[in-house]
């Protein structure tokens, strides 16, 4: 007797549901590197374990306390966190040496996404990092960093090397240019040696500011006078172009706590670089603003005599240096300040890196934005600082700062 097959059976696949906050939270202290994430106003939304750990923060209730009082005690870390919001190009996979409250010093890898929404509007920021004098390989680590120490004292020994017979190159160019006066053609090849050996000459003067620790000799200055002395020597070093520079400066940025010679060196780098990345015809603008901070910042500087309280500063002055040049491709953005790195033909690669060392080192900003075709922006921020009452800094008050 033959029996009906039984009705096959149907195994439904359960409903999927979305993890909700406490997976999270889990995944967030699950990370093997530190987490700190802060809204729009910049509040802490949250923050892991590691985090707590590796910046030594001993307060267990942060969350919703603004991360400049959180990070009080990590002025640079937390002017780039706060900044990150308006900057084009988040850090990524930097490196910051921050110091500790017994004077240790570690050194942090991190990046700084942004968090966006379905709609990619701006919810708040992260900063993911790592304990980069922890890792495992610390013995490779040293000795890696005693050979580039090597290499390093190697390099500057050979630029003062390069750098004596350059001069002596120019000299009887130089020279020989006289002879030859009247003789159009041999002067052309000798103004072209000129020409090179002073390039060269400049390569080899930035390579060397670059690997030199950076000391700063810190004065209230004017930033349109730096500004202005900056673009006379960037547009005088340029020849056989069409370029009309324009200025827009505000009158009512006050002076700034800067060292005015290093500022004014990264200025004529980046203009330089602007200059250069103009074919033949374009465009330069260069202007000045005051921007303020969502939030008040401390600064690295001290006051001397008032019980080691540092400056702070709620807005920074901001250059934009904006060219109609050929505009950096995407795929580069990130090496943009690396070190020899360069798109041009003729370009050393130093310069960008140069500036950026400059301008953090007065705890500042240095973003840009481009578009391919269409030209960049450089954009420069300085901390505009004041003395502890909130006074803006005045060459009176700025004798009383450490040199």
């Amino acid at each position: 007797m033959s029996h009906p097959d039984p009705m096959p059976t149907t195994r439904r696949t359960p409903r999927f549901s979305p993890p909700g906050d406490r997976f999270y939270r889990h995944l967030f202290a699950s990370l093997r590197c530190g987490s700190i994430t802060i809204d729009r106003e910049g509040r802490l939304t949250s923050i892991n374990d590691l985090a707590r750990k590796i910046l030594e923060l001993k307060e267990s209730d942060l969350l919703g306390q603004p991360c400049s009082e959180v990070l009080r005690d990590h002025p640079k870390l937390t002017s780039v966190f706060v900044e990150s919001f308006r900057m084009k190009n988040q850090p990524n996979r930097a490196e910051m040496e921050i110091l500790l409250k017994d004077e240790r010093k570690r050194t942090i890898g991190f990046s700084m996404p942004l968090i966006r929404d379905d709609a990619n509007q701006v919810l708040g920021a992260a900063l993911l990092f790592r304990d980069l004098t922890q890792i495992e390989h610390l013995q490779e680590r040293e000795q890696l960093k005693e050979r580039l120490a090597a290499l390093g004292q190697m390099a500057a020994g050979m630029a003062h090397e390069i750098r004596n017979p350059l001069g002596g190159i120019e000299v009887t160019a130089s020279l020989l240019r006289r002879r030859l006066s009247g003789r159009v053609e041999d002067l052309a090849l000798v103004d072209r040696i000129i020409a090179e050996v002073k390039r060269l000459n400049r390569t080899v003067v930035d390579s060397l500011e670059y690997v030199r620790p950076l000391h700063l000799d810190r004065k209230a200055s004017s930033l349109a006078m730096v500004v202005q002395e900056a673009a006379n020597t960037a547009s005088s070093a340029q020849e056989g172009k069409s370029i009309s520079l324009s200025m827009d400066l505000d009158p009512g940025i006050p002076e700034l706590w800067i060292d005015p010679d290093r500022v004014r060196d990264a200025l004529t780098n980046l203009m330089q670089n602007s200059f250069e990345a103009i074919p033949l015809s374009g465009s330069i603008r260069v202007e000045t603003r005051r921007e303020a901070l969502p939030t008040a910042l401390k600064s690295d500087f001290f006051l001397e005599g008032e019980n080691g309280k540092s400056l702070s500063f709620d807005s920074y002055a901001v250059v934009r240096i904006t060219d109609t040049g050929k505009g950096i491709p995407e795929e580069v953005h990130d090496r943009l300040f690396y070190p020899f790195f360069t798109t041009k033909q003729t370009g050393s690669g130093v310069g960008l890196p140069l500036a950026r060392k400059i301008v953090e080192g007065h705890q500042g900003i240095l973003d840009f934005e481009s578009v391919v075709g269409r030209g960049t922006t450089f954009i420069v921020k300085l901390p505009l600082l004041t003395r502890k009452d909130g006074a803006p800094l005045t060459p009176t008050a700025a004798e009383m700062m450490e040199p």
